[in-house]
């Protein structure tokens, strides 16, 4: 049995070697500290990064540094959903359409082709400009757009979206906005015949089927009303045709350049000897659009040889007694040979 005292110097060991021990321990704790070195600045995520007026705005890193978009891939995944950020690039707010980006963005015949993006949003550029500028110029994305949307209006051209992007003068199908070329497609139809090819008649405009809009973004033009609106005008529906496109049989009705039309006999006038009753009628043709055979527009086919009302001579299949009255406008043949004055509006009669 240990008496008090040498219990006593006993305890009092213990009480220094525990003090000692707790000094040792923290003057070891506060050596580790000092040599911890400090945690490294992560640049991307300065003040400002999401500030377009702020110098550290992480576009800036996208366009200076020497690996682009692929950094951002390395903490917010490939597809810029978040990764082991959790924060998205893609949301609606920031940039919705930053998936576009992928190493097909630029070849036409691949589902990433950039184009096929735009078009399944209803064809809207906007997207585009939050990065290369209004313009298409470039802006913090770098590449300028211009660069293959070398035709003036760039990306925003007619023939951008429909007709020839080679080819500025040929904003109609095709192409269509399906990409379709054949004339069967509803899309493409007649367009070439009625706009380019015509050689039966004066010029056709746009207008004269369609609402041309002004900018490329006008009401009604760039939206989810697909397919294109027909609202006839123009000549289309001169003299009071009340013209009419179905879209389920991609035919047209009542337009005045198929044969509704009237013209009203003029007693008092030089040439009224000509008429068999009060009017001159068309046949009011109702022409199938996609089917662009020739079929169509043959002569006879909008208004009967002569029309209806007009004096009989001989009902000619070839229309070749026409010239006789209409000279400048048919040879002896039939056969059209003044477009201007054919299917305008008018009357044009011993060369007038």
């Amino acid at each position: 049995m240990l008496n008090f005292k040498t219990k006593n110097n006993l305890m009092n060991s213990l009480k220094v070697l525990f003090v000692v021990v707790i000094l040792l321990v923290a003057a070891g704790c506060s050596k580790l500290q000092t040599d911890i070195p400090s945690a490294p600045i992560i640049s991307t995520h300065n003040e400002g990064i999401n500030d377009p007026n702020s110098p550290n705005n992480h576009a800036f890193l996208v366009v200076n540094g020497m690996n682009g978009m692929n950094d951002c891939q390395q903490c917010h995944l490939a597809d810029y959903s978040g990764g082991v950020t959790k924060v998205g690039c893609n949301t609606p707010s920031c940039h919705p359409s930053i998936n576009v980006h992928v190493d097909s963005i630029n070849v036409p015949t691949s589902n990433d082709f950039h184009g096929t993006y735009i078009s399944e949003r209803n064809w809207t550029m906007v997207d585009c400009q939050g990065c290369h500028n209004t313009d298409y110029s470039g802006g913090i994305a770098a590449p300028s757009c211009l660069t293959c949307h070398t035709i003036t209006g760039g990306p925003e051209a007619c023939n951008t979206c429909h007709g020839d992007f080679n080819n500025i003068t040929r904003i109609a199908p095709p192409k269509d906005l399906n990409k379709d070329t054949l004339t069967t497609s509803p899309g493409v139809g007649a367009h070439v015949k009625h706009l380019y090819d015509n050689q039966l008649g004066s010029e056709i405009l746009c207008s004269t089927c369609h609402k041309v809009p002004q900018e490329i973004y006008d009401a009604g033009h760039v939206d989810s009303d697909l397919p294109a609106e027909v609202i006839f005008g123009n000549l289309a529906i001169h003299n009071g045709a009340n013209a009419g496109y179905n879209f389920s049989n991609a035919t047209c009705s009542d337009v005045y350049c198929h044969g509704s039309f009237e013209f009203l006999k003029d007693s008092a006038g030089a040439n009224a000897w000509i008429y068999t009753d009060s009017l001159l009628v068309g046949s009011a043709y109702a022409p199938e659009w996609n089917k662009v055979d020739g079929s169509e527009a043959v002569c006879g086919t909008c208004h009967l040889l002569p029309p209806t009302g007009h004096q009989n001579t001989g009902n000619d299949p070839e229309a070749t007694s026409c010239v006789n009255c209409h000279p400048g406008v048919v040879d002896a043949n039939g056969n059209i040979i003044d477009q201007t004055k054919h299917i305008n509006g008018m009357k044009n009669v011993f060369g007038n």
